[in-house]
């Protein structure tokens, strides 16, 4: 048998962490039996994973498991190889998932006596460490506890918040936590603040009907996502979403154009706001109740205010718009995208045809005053390159 050859497929989703060597600390709780998953999301973004374990994490899960998962062999006990120094020295980051009280405190008061605990102690003020809590929540809860996390943040530690239910502080979800990995080892917008406002407007016809549109969300949550990777400080806003939005991403709704267009003091304190929101370009006069179905109902529609119109008056920061056409051509599509572009004093504007947008692939271009520059792939590969070029030529490290 060709043992060599006998690798696991994993489809690939970025490039994001392409030959990043992550190392993963894996701890007593019984959120341990979540790592292989865990693991290959993180290979699917291209890292390569390195895991150590306690002795009490092999009570949890057999090494055998995160060797299949990782196929590099495991780190369960510190020998001549010095294992806590080299693996450390040659990491882009450590990961502590899950991370439980023990291992916290011992690690924010130089207690070191396991294998996890020693690769901290070799990496703490020297690598990016992630820890993402599971426990109790009672020990979640316990003040000593916090004051250690919080001696660890002073160190440079992150901490990803737990989920809280069942009177448990469980480890953060896989997406949430593989994307805060690529979050750290990707910071091309840190500090920068940025909106993105996406979704669907619904202009109330009665107290139980609106108009609206089909707009899935995808492209906003592709957005939403790609700014969180390069370390943005997001501020979201949501319409109606046929898109599931990650935990991770928090958001604030509004409904009618009115509604979004009253947010516009906050949304213009951010650096860069990005709107790929299907806002309706009509409303309606709202009637009480409920319209009686048994006639027939003739809707009068009045032309709705233009969002990024108001939003571009007296606003300083950078200001992209988005533009969808079918049945036009390249040429024509580029050339209407600038006209809007002058109209609404964007300084960016994404558009694309409709007939381009297949299941898994997408061709749009990014338009501003000196570019025009095509991007092809899926959603998510597509915004990921938008936003990497927008990061990198406005906001220089």
């Amino acid at each position: 048998m060709d043992f060599e050859n006998n690798k696991t497929e994993l489809i690939s989703k970025s490039k994001l962490l392409s030959g990043k060597r992550i190392v993963l600390g894996v701890t007593g709780s019984i959120a341990a039996v979540e790592d292989v998953k865990l693991i290959h999301e993180l290979r699917r973004h291209g890292a390569i994973v390195f895991p150590v374990m306690t002795q009490s994490a092999m009570k949890i899960i057999h090494p055998y498991s995160l060797q299949y998962a990782s196929e590099n062999e495991v780190v369960t006990e510190i020998t001549g190889r010095i294992e806590h120094v080299t693996l450390v020295n040659n990491s882009d980051l450590i990961l502590i998932a899950p991370a439980t009280a023990n291992t916290i405190s011992k690690a924010a008061n130089g207690i070191d006596d396991t294998t996890v605990t020693s690769v901290l102690s070799n990496a703490i003020g020297r690598k990016p460490i992630i820890m993402v809590p599971a426990m109790h929540q009672g020990m979640m809860d316990n003040p000593i506890l916090k004051e250690n996390m919080q001696n660890l943040i002073k160190n440079g530690v992150v901490f990803l918040d737990p989920i809280i239910e069942e009177n448990k502080a469980k480890m953060a979800d896989i997406e949430y936590i593989t994307a805060s990995v690529i979050r750290v080892l990707n910071p091309l917008c840190i500090g920068k603040k940025v909106a993105v406002v996406g979704g669907s407007s619904a202009e109330p016809i009665d107290d139980v009907r609106v108009i609206t549109n089909l707009s899935s969300g995808e492209t906003t949550v592709s957005f939403m996502k790609a700014f969180y990777y390069f370390g943005a400080e997001l501020h979201n806003y949501l319409g109606l979403m046929r898109t599931q939005v990650p935990s991770y991403l928090k958001y604030e709704s509004f409904k009618t154009v009115d509604d979004l267009i009253s947010l516009i003091p906050k949304i213009r304190e951010n650096d860069l706001v990005i709107v790929p929101a299907a806002l309706s370009d009509f409303t309606l006069k709202k009637q009480s109740g409920k319209i009686s179905s048994e006639e027939e109902l003739n809707l009068k529609l009045f032309p709705a205010k233009k969002f990024l119109k108001e939003l571009g008056r007296n606003y300083d920061g950078i200001l992209i718009g988005f533009k969808a056409e079918y049945g036009v051509s390249e040429k024509d599509l580029i050339n209407r995208a600038k006209k809007r572009l002058e109209e609404y004093n964007l300084d960016y504007i994404i558009a694309n045809r409709l007939e381009d947008v297949k299941h898994a692939n997408t061709i749009v271009y990014l338009i501003g005053e000196n570019i025009v520059e095509k991007f092809k792939g899926d959603k998510d590969d597509v915004s990921i390159s938008i936003v990497k070029k927008l990061c990198e030529s406005l906001f220089p490290r």
